[in-house]
Protein backbone atom coordinates (compact mmCIF):
# COMPACT_ATOMS: atom_id res chain seq x y z
CA UNK A 1 0.00 0.00 0.00
CA UNK A 2 2.81 2.53 0.60
CA UNK A 3 3.58 2.57 -3.17
CA UNK A 4 -0.04 2.97 -4.33
CA UNK A 5 -1.17 6.31 -5.74
CA UNK A 6 -4.51 5.90 -3.98
CA UNK A 7 -6.18 3.69 -1.39
CA UNK A 8 -9.96 3.33 -1.44
CA UNK A 9 -11.70 2.75 1.90
CA UNK A 10 -15.32 1.55 1.87
CA UNK A 11 -17.36 3.33 4.55
CA UNK A 12 -19.43 0.40 5.83
CA UNK A 13 -16.32 -1.77 6.25
CA UNK A 14 -14.22 0.84 8.06
CA UNK A 15 -12.74 0.07 11.44
CA UNK A 16 -10.68 2.32 13.67
CA UNK A 17 -7.82 -0.19 13.44
CA UNK A 18 -7.81 -0.01 9.62
CA UNK A 19 -5.98 3.33 9.46
CA UNK A 20 -2.63 2.48 7.80
CA UNK A 21 0.43 3.36 9.85
CA UNK A 22 2.46 4.29 6.76
CA UNK A 23 1.50 6.58 3.92
CA UNK A 24 3.41 7.49 0.77
CA UNK A 25 4.01 11.15 0.02
CA UNK A 26 1.18 12.45 -2.16
CA UNK A 27 -0.88 9.28 -1.77
CA UNK A 28 -4.64 9.90 -1.95
CA UNK A 29 -6.97 8.27 0.55
CA UNK A 30 -10.44 7.93 -0.90
CA UNK A 31 -13.64 7.62 1.13
CA UNK A 32 -16.11 5.44 -0.81
CA UNK A 33 -19.78 4.79 -0.09
CA UNK A 34 -23.00 3.96 -1.90
CA UNK A 35 -24.81 3.74 1.43
CA UNK A 36 -26.17 6.74 3.33
CA UNK A 37 -24.68 7.82 6.70
CA UNK A 38 -27.58 6.21 8.59
CA UNK A 39 -27.01 2.75 7.11
CA UNK A 40 -23.58 2.09 8.64
CA UNK A 41 -22.04 2.68 12.04
CA UNK A 42 -20.51 6.14 12.39
CA UNK A 43 -18.15 5.49 15.33
CA UNK A 44 -15.24 3.93 13.36
CA UNK A 45 -15.14 6.97 11.08
CA UNK A 46 -14.06 9.19 13.98
CA UNK A 47 -10.52 7.82 13.67
CA UNK A 48 -10.45 9.00 10.03
CA UNK A 49 -11.65 12.53 10.73
CA UNK A 50 -8.71 14.35 9.06
CA UNK A 51 -7.30 11.50 6.95
CA UNK A 52 -9.39 11.67 3.75
CA UNK A 53 -8.29 13.42 0.54
CA UNK A 54 -11.12 12.56 -1.86
CA UNK A 55 -14.69 11.33 -1.59
CA UNK A 56 -16.37 8.87 -3.96
CA UNK A 57 -20.08 8.66 -3.13
CA UNK A 58 -23.59 9.21 -4.50
CA UNK A 59 -23.51 12.82 -3.27
CA UNK A 60 -23.28 15.35 -6.07
CA UNK A 61 -20.58 17.31 -4.23
CA UNK A 62 -18.26 14.27 -4.07
CA UNK A 63 -14.88 14.41 -5.80
CA UNK A 64 -15.85 11.32 -7.81
CA UNK A 65 -19.55 10.63 -8.35
CA UNK A 66 -20.75 7.05 -7.83
CA UNK A 67 -24.36 6.34 -8.76
CA UNK A 68 -26.63 3.36 -9.36
CA UNK A 69 -27.59 4.52 -12.83
CA UNK A 70 -27.80 7.34 -15.33
CA UNK A 71 -30.42 9.05 -17.47
CA UNK A 72 -29.23 10.75 -20.66
CA UNK A 73 -30.93 12.31 -23.71
CA UNK A 74 -31.17 10.03 -26.73
CA UNK A 75 -28.84 10.91 -29.60
CA UNK A 76 -31.85 10.75 -31.92
CA UNK A 77 -35.28 11.09 -30.28
CA UNK A 78 -37.76 8.38 -31.24
CA UNK A 79 -41.50 8.50 -31.76
CA UNK A 80 -43.12 6.84 -28.77
CA UNK A 81 -46.33 5.04 -29.67
CA UNK A 82 -48.95 4.76 -26.94
CA UNK A 83 -50.94 1.91 -28.56
CA UNK A 84 -49.18 -0.86 -26.64
CA UNK A 85 -49.22 1.25 -23.49
CA UNK A 86 -52.99 1.71 -23.81
CA UNK A 87 -53.50 -2.06 -24.07
CA UNK A 88 -51.29 -2.61 -21.06
CA UNK A 89 -53.15 0.09 -19.11
CA UNK A 90 -56.49 -1.59 -19.81
CA UNK A 91 -55.21 -4.89 -18.41
CA UNK A 92 -53.88 -3.44 -15.15
CA UNK A 93 -56.14 -4.02 -12.16
CA UNK A 94 -54.11 -3.21 -9.03
CA UNK A 95 -53.01 0.23 -7.88
CA UNK A 96 -49.51 -0.22 -6.45
CA UNK A 97 -46.88 -2.53 -5.09
CA UNK A 98 -43.97 -2.00 -2.73
CA UNK A 99 -40.95 -4.32 -2.99
CA UNK A 100 -39.07 -4.04 0.30
CA UNK A 101 -36.51 -5.99 2.32
CA UNK A 102 -35.90 -3.70 5.32
CA UNK A 103 -39.04 -3.32 7.41
CA UNK A 104 -37.88 -0.70 9.93
CA UNK A 105 -35.94 2.25 8.56
CA UNK A 106 -34.43 5.56 9.61
CA UNK A 107 -36.59 7.48 7.13
CA UNK A 108 -39.84 5.84 8.38
CA UNK A 109 -41.06 4.98 4.89
CA UNK A 110 -43.00 2.11 6.47
CA UNK A 111 -45.11 4.63 8.40
CA UNK A 112 -45.91 6.50 5.20
CA UNK A 113 -46.99 3.26 3.50
CA UNK A 114 -49.16 2.30 6.48
CA UNK A 115 -51.02 5.58 6.09
CA UNK A 116 -51.20 5.25 2.31
CA UNK A 117 -52.77 1.79 2.56
CA UNK A 118 -55.73 3.27 4.41
CA UNK A 119 -56.82 4.88 1.14
CA UNK A 120 -55.62 2.54 -1.64
CA UNK A 121 -54.37 -0.96 -2.23
CA UNK A 122 -50.63 -1.48 -1.93
CA UNK A 123 -49.31 -5.04 -2.23
CA UNK A 124 -46.08 -5.54 -0.28
CA UNK A 125 -43.45 -7.90 -1.72
CA UNK A 126 -40.49 -9.29 0.20
CA UNK A 127 -39.64 -9.80 3.86
CA UNK A 128 -42.11 -7.17 5.05
CA UNK A 129 -45.20 -8.38 3.18
CA UNK A 130 -47.30 -11.34 2.07
CA UNK A 131 -46.18 -11.45 -1.58
CA UNK A 132 -42.99 -12.91 -3.01
CA UNK A 133 -41.17 -12.60 -6.30
CA UNK A 134 -37.43 -13.11 -6.89
CA UNK A 135 -35.57 -9.94 -7.75
CA UNK A 136 -34.85 -9.26 -11.39
CA UNK A 137 -36.26 -8.45 -14.79
CA UNK A 138 -38.99 -11.12 -14.81
CA UNK A 139 -40.50 -9.74 -11.61
CA UNK A 140 -40.58 -6.20 -12.94
CA UNK A 141 -42.16 -7.44 -16.17
CA UNK A 142 -44.86 -9.09 -14.07
CA UNK A 143 -45.29 -5.93 -11.99
CA UNK A 144 -45.63 -3.79 -15.12
CA UNK A 145 -48.45 -5.99 -16.40
CA UNK A 146 -50.48 -5.96 -13.19
CA UNK A 147 -49.78 -2.68 -11.37
CA UNK A 148 -50.07 1.01 -12.21
CA UNK A 149 -47.43 2.18 -9.72
CA UNK A 150 -44.33 0.91 -7.94
CA UNK A 151 -43.28 2.53 -4.68
CA UNK A 152 -39.59 3.35 -5.08
CA UNK A 153 -39.11 4.34 -1.44
CA UNK A 154 -35.59 4.86 -0.06
CA UNK A 155 -34.79 3.65 3.46
CA UNK A 156 -33.28 7.01 4.36
CA UNK A 157 -34.14 10.53 3.27
CA UNK A 158 -30.68 12.00 2.83
CA UNK A 159 -29.25 14.62 0.48
CA UNK A 160 -28.82 13.18 -3.07
CA UNK A 161 -29.46 9.60 -1.91
CA UNK A 162 -31.16 7.50 -4.58
CA UNK A 163 -30.61 3.80 -5.25
CA UNK A 164 -31.15 1.33 -8.07
CA UNK A 165 -34.91 1.14 -7.41
CA UNK A 166 -35.64 4.23 -9.48
CA UNK A 167 -33.35 3.48 -12.43
CA UNK A 168 -34.47 -0.13 -12.72
CA UNK A 169 -38.18 0.72 -12.50
CA UNK A 170 -37.93 3.42 -15.18
CA UNK A 171 -37.03 0.73 -17.71
CA UNK A 172 -40.55 -0.73 -17.49
CA UNK A 173 -44.09 0.46 -18.21
CA UNK A 174 -44.92 1.23 -14.61
CA UNK A 175 -44.80 4.60 -12.86
CA UNK A 176 -42.34 4.89 -9.95
CA UNK A 177 -43.53 6.78 -6.88
CA UNK A 178 -40.46 8.19 -5.16
CA UNK A 179 -39.76 8.87 -1.49
CA UNK A 180 -36.30 10.16 -0.72
CA UNK A 181 -33.90 13.06 -0.34
CA UNK A 182 -32.65 13.38 -3.91
CA UNK A 183 -33.49 16.31 -6.16
CA UNK A 184 -35.56 14.18 -8.51
CA UNK A 185 -36.31 17.13 -10.80
CA UNK A 186 -32.60 17.42 -11.59
CA UNK A 187 -32.10 13.66 -11.71
CA UNK A 188 -34.97 12.27 -13.80
CA UNK A 189 -36.92 13.42 -16.88
CA UNK A 190 -40.04 15.52 -16.28
CA UNK A 191 -43.16 13.40 -15.71
CA UNK A 192 -41.21 10.15 -15.36
CA UNK A 193 -42.08 9.68 -11.67
CA UNK A 194 -44.43 10.93 -8.94
CA UNK A 195 -42.81 12.33 -5.79
CA UNK A 196 -44.72 11.21 -2.69
CA UNK A 197 -43.20 13.97 -0.59
CA UNK A 198 -44.67 16.68 -2.81
CA UNK A 199 -48.11 15.80 -1.44
CA UNK A 200 -49.38 17.18 1.84
CA UNK A 201 -50.54 13.79 3.13
CA UNK A 202 -50.56 10.14 2.02
CA UNK A 203 -54.31 10.55 1.46
CA UNK A 204 -53.67 13.36 -1.03
CA UNK A 205 -51.17 11.14 -2.83
CA UNK A 206 -53.70 8.29 -2.98
CA UNK A 207 -56.34 10.60 -4.47
CA UNK A 208 -53.94 11.70 -7.22
CA UNK A 209 -52.74 8.17 -7.99
CA UNK A 210 -56.35 7.08 -8.39
CA UNK A 211 -56.91 9.92 -10.87
CA UNK A 212 -53.86 8.91 -12.89
CA UNK A 213 -54.82 5.24 -12.93
CA UNK A 214 -58.34 6.00 -14.23
CA UNK A 215 -57.44 8.54 -16.93
CA UNK A 216 -55.28 7.24 -19.79
CA UNK A 217 -54.54 10.74 -21.10
CA UNK A 218 -53.12 11.63 -17.69
CA UNK A 219 -51.42 8.24 -17.29
CA UNK A 220 -49.58 8.38 -20.63
CA UNK A 221 -47.95 11.70 -19.73
CA UNK A 222 -45.66 9.71 -17.44
CA UNK A 223 -44.30 7.69 -20.38
CA UNK A 224 -43.79 10.36 -23.06
CA UNK A 225 -40.20 10.88 -21.89
CA UNK A 226 -39.22 7.38 -23.06
CA UNK A 227 -38.89 8.61 -26.64
CA UNK A 228 -36.39 11.27 -25.57
CA UNK A 229 -34.24 9.72 -22.82
CA UNK A 230 -32.26 6.53 -22.21
CA UNK A 231 -31.96 4.91 -18.79
CA UNK A 232 -28.97 2.85 -17.70
CA UNK A 233 -29.26 0.69 -14.61
CA UNK A 234 -25.98 0.10 -12.76
CA UNK A 235 -23.27 2.35 -14.18
CA UNK A 236 -19.73 1.04 -13.80
CA UNK A 237 -17.70 4.16 -14.64
CA UNK A 238 -16.77 5.07 -11.08
CA UNK A 239 -13.32 3.52 -10.90
CA UNK A 240 -12.56 4.68 -14.45
CA UNK A 241 -13.32 8.21 -13.26
CA UNK A 242 -11.10 7.69 -10.22
CA UNK A 243 -8.29 6.52 -12.47
CA UNK A 244 -8.73 9.55 -14.72
CA UNK A 245 -8.57 11.85 -11.70
CA UNK A 246 -5.32 10.22 -10.60
CA UNK A 247 -3.86 11.06 -14.01
CA UNK A 248 -5.13 14.65 -13.91
CA UNK A 249 -3.68 17.75 -12.28
CA UNK A 250 -5.87 17.00 -9.25
CA UNK A 251 -3.42 14.31 -8.19
CA UNK A 252 -0.61 16.79 -7.55
CA UNK A 253 -2.84 19.33 -5.83
CA UNK A 254 -2.99 19.29 -2.04
CA UNK A 255 -6.46 18.38 -0.83
CA UNK A 256 -7.73 17.06 2.46
CA UNK A 257 -11.11 17.07 4.16
CA UNK A 258 -10.70 18.99 7.43
CA UNK A 259 -13.46 16.86 8.98
CA UNK A 260 -14.87 13.94 6.99
CA UNK A 261 -17.28 13.15 9.84
CA UNK A 262 -18.86 16.59 9.53
CA UNK A 263 -18.98 16.42 5.73
CA UNK A 264 -20.53 12.97 5.65
CA UNK A 265 -22.72 12.92 8.73
CA UNK A 266 -23.78 16.52 9.32
CA UNK A 267 -24.12 17.91 5.78
CA UNK A 268 -25.97 14.88 4.40
CA UNK A 269 -29.15 16.31 5.95
CA UNK A 270 -30.77 12.95 6.77
CA UNK A 271 -34.37 13.24 7.92
CA UNK A 272 -37.35 11.03 8.74
CA UNK A 273 -41.07 11.21 7.96
CA UNK A 274 -43.20 12.00 10.99
CA UNK A 275 -46.67 10.47 10.88
CA UNK A 276 -48.01 12.92 13.49
CA UNK A 277 -47.09 16.05 11.53
CA UNK A 278 -47.10 14.37 8.09
CA UNK A 279 -43.79 16.15 7.46
CA UNK A 280 -40.06 15.49 7.44
CA UNK A 281 -38.16 16.16 10.64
Amino acid sequence: MPVSDAIVFYYCDLDASDVPTRRAVGQKWVFWSLESPTNCEMRPLLSWRTAINWTMTYRLDSDILDTYGSITPKTVPKFHSFDRLRENWRQKKIMALWPVSHCHTFGKREHFVEELRKYMRVDIYGHCGNYTCPRGTKCHQKFAKEYFFLLSFENTICKDYVTEKLYFTLQFDIIPVTFGGADYKALAPPHSYIDALEFKTPKDLAVYLKQVSEDFDLYKIYFAWKGVYDVKHWVYYTFCNLCAKLYSNSFTEHSVYPDIVHWWNDTSQCRAWNRQTMQLS
